[in-house]
């Protein structure tokens, strides 16, 4: 494990595929996992459709845990890729959009309630 450290981007082989991701050989005796969220930037649904046993892949390494499991991603091996942020609004600004979808929200609602109430009167008369 001496020659794996976490941030080195490698070459690996694919030696098995899973439902929830890729099992990568980078050296002997040294496998790590990439999971199906660290193949790609867009979402993998079937992994099978961007990896395949025996493909050479290149890896990052996130990770390596205390009992010696190693976190790879392809994604991030990537010199291309960014970490996606979301944005970001200034301090104290109001979202106008988000005011309005809440006032159409709570106008429904009223509605709603007060039809429910109506038929309850209703009923009980």
């Amino acid at each position: 494990m001496a020659e794996v450290q976490p941030g080195q981007i490698l070459t690996g082989t694919v030696v098995s595929l899973q439902e929830y991701g890729a099992f990568v050989e980078l050296g002997p005796d040294v496998t790590g996992l990439v999971h199906i969220s660290e193949v790609d930037s867009d979402y993998v649904e079937n992994i099978h459709a961007y990896l395949t046993e025996g493909q050479s892949v290149q890896v990052k390494v996130l990770a390596i845990k205390d009992d010696g499991r190693i976190d790879l991603s392809i994604k991030r091996a990537d010199p291309d890729w960014e970490e996606e942020r979301p944005a970001r609004r200034a301090p104290g600004k109001v979202d106008k959009e988000f005011n309005q979808r809440l006032r159409k929200f709570m106008h429904q609602s009223d509605m709603i309630q007060g039809e429910v109430r109506r038929r309850r009167r209703a009923r009980q008369q």
